[in-house]
Formats: structure tokens, sequence, C-alpha cells
């Protein structure tokens, strides 16, 4: 398990570690820090810190801040103790005992029929009316705390996840953010495909969260203070999912494929998924169709900066391949625009709804090719192939003279 710096010649957290030391103040065997310069060293430290896979649903802040307090004590701290010791922390908080925990929320859908989905150590149940009377604890806190008069959205589906956990930090961001993986499969089937007459301020997301989520132990027991809300909630217009068993049907059976990619290949497609959902959750559809192109993106140029790649990759799999590689270079010239000079467009819901549509296409092509490759950059080398039955040919002849001048035939 590496827990490491970025590899970043300007990043230099010895920079920041050594201000941190500075405004380091002891007293009665407590560290305590001065200034407000602390918050914004650590933050900065944060980010430049390449944390392993396994530590994905921990609390890194929190770590972060315990390591620094464990090294600061006696001495000046070094970069190399610092890593060390958050490795240490790392560690421990993996290696604690599993408990069970619940999180309850709910999800913009009515008339749900289906009562349980299991998905990455997830159990996912669903309820029409009310929460299982265990948890009656949650309607206590949100009457304590709510923000508004109703506490639960009217005809939301209500939804108890189910996790083993370390701790209900890590329970809660392992849940949500296997939450958010299970809508981006349900919005695969359930989001328009286009929009004649809408409303721009409406996310595209026809299946969104609940304004309230709660955590509680196996008993039922919430826990107080990771009482949480959505401050910019925007209660959606119920949808019914019509042809609920075949959709059900294609989730289950992606969900069963995502499981068997290597372990790379499957974390690239999980963090495009998230980022896909994120996208089509916003009201601003010039903020969405920045954060869709990022989704696009991820998935179809990973790790790459050759822009060129994601227009080649996703034309590839139509057969008008040429119509469509102008669609997608007409989408990254606007997502270009906004980016570098500020330009929005009053269309940026229409041009959401296409990067929707290629954004689908592509994973459902890895999906569908599930045995097919061992990598993702193995299958972006297919989609780099010319598309054009000519260039291939041409291709597969210079190939077979390769492999005959080489004496392999």
């Amino acid at each position: 398990m590496k827990v490491q710096w970025k590899k970043n010649k300007n990043l230099k957290p010895s920079i920041l570690l050594k201000k941190i030391d500075s405004l380091k103040v002891i007293e009665d065997g407590r560290v305590l820090f001065s200034g407000f310069e602390y918050r914004d060293a650590v933050l900065a430290l944060e980010s430049m810190i390449s944390f392993p896979l396994i530590a994905d649903d921990l609390d890194k802040h929190t770590l972060v801040q315990k390591t620094i307090g464990q090294v600061v004590k006696d001495y000046e701290i070094k970069s190399e103790t610092f890593l060390s010791k958050l490795r240490e922390n790392i560690l421990l908080d993996v290696g604690k005992r599993d408990n069970i925990y619940y999180l309850l929320t709910s999800l913009s859908v009515n008339n749900l029929r289906v009562r349980k989905i299991a998905f990455q150590g997830c159990i996912f149940r669903f309820y029409k009316n009310n929460f299982p009377s265990k948890f009656k604890g949650r309607k206590e806190l949100l009457n304590k705390n709510k923000p508004r008069s109703k506490v639960e959205s009217d005809g939301y589906t209500k939804v108890v996840v189910e996790i083993k956990a370390k701790s209900e930090n890590i329970a809660i961001n392992k849940s949500m953010k296997t939450l958010d993986l299970l809508r981006s499969l349900f919005a695969i089937y359930s989001n328009s495909s286009a929009e004649l007459i809408g409303n721009d301020w409406q996310p595209i997301n026809k299946i969104r969260l609940g304004e309230f989520h709660t955590i509680h132990n196996e008993s039922g027991k919430v826990f107080e203070e990771c009482f949480w809300y959505d401050p910019s909630f925007l209660e959606a217009r119920l949808f019914s999912l019509e042809n609920e068993e075949p959709v059900i049907k294609n989730i289950r059976m992606i969900i069963d494929r995502l499981s068997k990619f290597e372990r790379q290949y499957r974390y690239i497609l999980h963090d495009a998924l998230l980022r896909f959902v994120r996208a089509f959750d916003e009201k601003d559809q010039n903020i969405a169709v920045l954060r869709a192109w990022g989704a696009l993106e991820s998935i179809a140029a990973p790790n790459e900066s050759n822009c060129d790649s994601v227009t080649t990759r996703c034309s590839f799999l139509f057969e008008d391949y040429e119509y469509h590689k102008q669609i997608l270079e007409h989408l990254r010239e606007y997502r270009n625009r906004n980016v570098h000079a500020g330009q929005e467009s009053e269309m940026a819901k229409s041009y959401g709804f296409q990067i929707q549509r290629y954004f689908i296409n592509i994973f459902l092509f890895h999906i569908r090719q599930q045995n097919t490759f061992h990598s993702i950059d193995e299958a972006n080398r297919f989609l780099d192939l010319p598309a054009d039955r000519d260039k291939l040919i041409f291709l597969q002849n210079m190939i077979n003279k390769s492999l005959r001048f080489r004496g392999y035939t």
C-alpha cells in the first residue's frame, strides 16, 4: 500500500509542512495551532497526497489533521515521517472491525416495485410509504433540525442502504457514493434523450436524491451528529419508471459485469458514472455541460491530454462516424469557449442531452465488451482504429506483411 506525494514538480509539500510547524503551540502536552493559515496549509497539503484506493471512503481530512498532530510535537515535521505516520493511520482505520450501518434517504421516483438491489457491498431496500419503524429516531431528528416545514418529500421512494463499514463516516461516504452509482444506472434508462418543451432550470436527471440523509446503527438508533441535508435542494417532479422489469434486469446485468472488470478498469468506469450522474443533477445547464463533458473525457480519454481522442473514440461507435465527429467537435468547441472565455449559451440543455447520448453509448460499449479487453487502454486502442473500411483493410495488409517479414507466420 503506497501513500506518496503526487508527482508534480510544482508541488512542494515540505514548504507547507514547515509553515504548519511554525504555527504550532504546545500547551499542557497538547498541540494547538495559531492563525488562519493553518487551515489553508492543511487543505493544500491534503490535495498533494496520492492516497491508495483502500482509503477512498475514509475521512481523509481528519486523517491528515490527526497525523499532523502526532508528528509535530517534539520536532520539525519531515515529509517522510509524515507519510509514514499517515500510512499507519490509514492501516489502523481500514483494520477496524466492521459494523452494520444503515443510510436512510429517498429518491424522486414513485411506484417502484423492485424491493432490493445489491451493489458494491451495499444492499438497497426500497419502501413506498414509510421507513421501517425501528428507524423512528430519524423523524425525531428531522423535526428538531429541519430547515423547512416538511421532513420528507411527498411521494418519494424511501431508501434504506445497508452497509458494513469501520465507522459511521466511512458508511456515509461509501453508501452515498454507491447510491449515486446506482442512480447513474437508472439515469441511463430513465432520463429523456431530448426535450422540446421544458424548464431550462430543471436538471436533466429524472431520479434525484431527497433532501435529508441520516445514518443509523444496527439497532436503528440514529447518529445525531451525522444528520445532513442539501441546502440547494430542488424538489423534483415524481418520476414513474415505465417498463420497470426490463430496466431492473439491465441494471442488474450491468452491476454483474462491472464486478468482473479488472480493478483499475472498473475504478475508471465508476468514476465516470459518478461524474455523469452528478453533472446532470445541476440546475445551471452551462455548468452541467462542463461537468458532463468532464465525465465523457474521463471514460473516453482517462489520464490523457490528447483532446482529439474523445471525438475520435466516441464517433467510432457509429455507422455515420464523420457526422457524429462533427457533433462532438461542436460540443468540444462550446466547452472550450465556456471554460476559457466564459461564454454561455441558451442552448446549453440541448448540448447536455447530446453529451448524455455519447456518454451512454461509450459506457454501454465497455459493458458489452467486458470479456473483450483486459484494460481501458486496450479498449481505447481499439477505438483509435480508423472507422473507414478501406483504411482498416490497408492496416490489416500491413500487419500481415510485417508478420511475414519477421518470420512469425
